[in-house]
Protein backbone atom coordinates (compact mmCIF):
# COMPACT_ATOMS: atom_id res chain seq x y z
CA UNK A 1 0.00 0.00 0.00
CA UNK A 2 0.96 3.26 -0.74
CA UNK A 3 2.14 5.14 2.73
CA UNK A 4 2.32 8.17 1.55
CA UNK A 5 -0.65 10.60 2.58
CA UNK A 6 -2.65 11.90 -0.12
CA UNK A 7 -2.58 14.95 -0.27
CA UNK A 8 1.21 14.51 -0.13
CA UNK A 9 1.11 12.19 -2.94
CA UNK A 10 -0.53 14.01 -5.03
CA UNK A 11 1.77 17.31 -4.25
CA UNK A 12 4.65 15.31 -5.32
CA UNK A 13 2.82 14.46 -8.46
CA UNK A 14 2.30 17.53 -9.18
CA UNK A 15 5.38 19.08 -8.57
CA UNK A 16 7.46 15.72 -10.63
CA UNK A 17 5.12 17.02 -13.57
CA UNK A 18 6.51 20.39 -13.51
CA UNK A 19 9.98 19.37 -13.39
CA UNK A 20 10.16 16.78 -15.80
CA UNK A 21 7.65 18.98 -18.22
CA UNK A 22 10.85 21.73 -17.89
CA UNK A 23 13.98 19.51 -18.08
CA UNK A 24 11.93 17.73 -20.91
CA UNK A 25 12.18 21.01 -23.22
CA UNK A 26 15.88 19.88 -23.43
CA UNK A 27 15.22 17.24 -25.84
CA UNK A 28 12.15 18.40 -27.22
CA UNK A 29 14.23 21.53 -28.87
CA UNK A 30 17.31 19.55 -29.38
CA UNK A 31 15.42 17.54 -31.72
CA UNK A 32 14.55 18.52 -35.59
CA UNK A 33 10.69 17.45 -35.10
CA UNK A 34 11.05 17.48 -31.33
CA UNK A 35 8.58 20.52 -30.60
CA UNK A 36 6.29 19.66 -33.23
CA UNK A 37 3.52 17.42 -30.69
CA UNK A 38 3.17 20.38 -28.31
CA UNK A 39 2.16 22.50 -31.57
CA UNK A 40 0.08 19.29 -33.16
CA UNK A 41 -1.70 19.30 -29.37
CA UNK A 42 -2.03 23.24 -29.33
CA UNK A 43 -3.68 23.22 -32.99
CA UNK A 44 -6.24 20.50 -31.83
CA UNK A 45 -7.44 22.33 -28.69
CA UNK A 46 -7.80 25.78 -31.15
CA UNK A 47 -9.02 24.09 -34.03
CA UNK A 48 -6.47 25.71 -36.19
CA UNK A 49 -3.67 24.07 -37.96
CA UNK A 50 -0.20 22.95 -35.97
CA UNK A 51 1.90 25.25 -38.08
CA UNK A 52 -0.75 28.14 -37.08
CA UNK A 53 -0.84 27.29 -33.59
CA UNK A 54 1.05 30.09 -31.04
CA UNK A 55 4.21 29.33 -29.39
CA UNK A 56 2.75 30.39 -26.41
CA UNK A 57 -0.51 28.02 -26.49
CA UNK A 58 2.01 25.42 -28.00
CA UNK A 59 4.38 25.95 -24.62
CA UNK A 60 1.38 26.10 -22.24
CA UNK A 61 -0.36 22.88 -23.91
CA UNK A 62 3.55 21.10 -23.30
CA UNK A 63 3.69 21.79 -19.53
CA UNK A 64 -0.08 21.42 -18.69
CA UNK A 65 -0.05 17.51 -20.26
CA UNK A 66 3.51 17.18 -18.20
CA UNK A 67 1.61 18.18 -14.75
CA UNK A 68 -1.77 15.98 -15.63
CA UNK A 69 0.24 12.91 -17.45
CA UNK A 70 2.01 12.61 -13.54
CA UNK A 71 -1.19 13.32 -11.93
CA UNK A 72 -2.34 10.40 -13.59
CA UNK A 73 0.51 8.34 -12.85
CA UNK A 74 -0.20 9.44 -8.84
CA UNK A 75 -3.77 7.76 -9.40
CA UNK A 76 -2.73 4.95 -10.91
CA UNK A 77 0.08 4.10 -8.99
CA UNK A 78 -2.33 4.81 -5.73
CA UNK A 79 -5.24 2.18 -7.26
CA UNK A 80 -2.31 -0.10 -8.14
CA UNK A 81 -0.72 -0.36 -4.63
CA UNK A 82 -3.95 -1.39 -3.64
CA UNK A 83 -4.10 -4.81 -5.81
CA UNK A 84 -0.58 -5.49 -6.45
CA UNK A 85 2.81 -6.50 -4.70
CA UNK A 86 3.90 -3.64 -2.00
CA UNK A 87 6.67 -5.61 -0.37
CA UNK A 88 9.44 -3.51 -1.92
CA UNK A 89 9.00 -0.27 -1.05
CA UNK A 90 11.24 3.28 -1.72
CA UNK A 91 10.84 5.29 1.07
CA UNK A 92 6.77 4.29 0.70
CA UNK A 93 6.46 4.24 -2.63
CA UNK A 94 5.61 0.59 -3.48
CA UNK A 95 8.47 -0.42 -6.18
CA UNK A 96 5.96 -2.90 -8.67
CA UNK A 97 2.52 -0.26 -8.89
CA UNK A 98 5.81 2.89 -9.05
CA UNK A 99 7.28 1.06 -12.29
CA UNK A 100 3.68 -0.68 -13.98
CA UNK A 101 1.80 3.40 -13.02
CA UNK A 102 5.27 4.73 -15.09
CA UNK A 103 5.09 2.33 -17.99
CA UNK A 104 1.03 2.66 -18.64
CA UNK A 105 1.50 6.20 -18.61
CA UNK A 106 4.34 6.61 -20.91
CA UNK A 107 2.64 4.02 -23.15
CA UNK A 108 -0.02 5.70 -23.26
CA UNK A 109 1.33 9.56 -23.57
CA UNK A 110 2.98 7.89 -26.64
CA UNK A 111 -0.56 6.07 -27.95
CA UNK A 112 -2.45 8.89 -27.27
CA UNK A 113 -0.73 10.76 -29.75
CA UNK A 114 0.22 8.57 -32.20
CA UNK A 115 -2.84 7.05 -32.69
CA UNK A 116 -5.44 10.02 -31.60
CA UNK A 117 -3.21 13.70 -31.83
CA UNK A 118 -1.43 13.11 -34.84
CA UNK A 119 -3.71 11.62 -37.29
CA UNK A 120 -6.62 13.79 -35.70
CA UNK A 121 -5.29 17.06 -35.64
CA UNK A 122 -2.12 17.07 -37.16
CA UNK A 123 -3.05 19.39 -40.93
CA UNK A 124 -0.18 20.17 -42.50
CA UNK A 125 2.17 18.08 -40.52
CA UNK A 126 0.86 15.27 -41.53
CA UNK A 127 3.71 14.73 -44.15
CA UNK A 128 6.10 14.14 -41.85
CA UNK A 129 4.10 12.31 -39.27
CA UNK A 130 6.28 9.15 -39.29
CA UNK A 131 9.38 11.82 -37.47
CA UNK A 132 7.59 13.16 -35.74
CA UNK A 133 6.29 10.09 -34.05
CA UNK A 134 9.21 8.66 -34.14
CA UNK A 135 10.99 11.56 -31.78
CA UNK A 136 7.76 11.48 -30.20
CA UNK A 137 8.07 8.08 -29.02
CA UNK A 138 11.99 9.10 -27.51
CA UNK A 139 10.24 12.20 -25.89
CA UNK A 140 7.77 9.99 -23.97
CA UNK A 141 10.84 7.38 -22.91
CA UNK A 142 12.31 10.61 -21.71
CA UNK A 143 9.16 11.91 -19.87
CA UNK A 144 8.37 8.73 -18.14
CA UNK A 145 11.76 7.67 -17.47
CA UNK A 146 12.57 10.96 -15.49
CA UNK A 147 9.12 10.70 -13.66
CA UNK A 148 10.24 7.30 -12.47
CA UNK A 149 13.62 8.46 -11.24
CA UNK A 150 11.90 11.60 -9.92
CA UNK A 151 9.37 10.69 -8.36
CA UNK A 152 11.08 8.43 -5.58
CA UNK A 153 13.69 10.76 -4.98
CA UNK A 154 10.78 13.43 -3.55
CA UNK A 155 8.97 10.57 -1.75
CA UNK A 156 12.16 10.55 0.17
CA UNK A 157 13.13 14.09 0.44
CA UNK A 158 9.66 14.65 1.58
Amino acid sequence: MLEVPLTQWAAICAVAGVVTGLLLNIPMVTQSEGYLPAYVAAGGLSGVDPTEASDALAVAVHHVVAVVASLLYGALVAVLSLVLPTAVSLGGLPLVPHLVGAVTVTASIFAFFARIAMPRFGGNLRDDADEIVEQWALTAFIYGTTLALLVPILVIQF
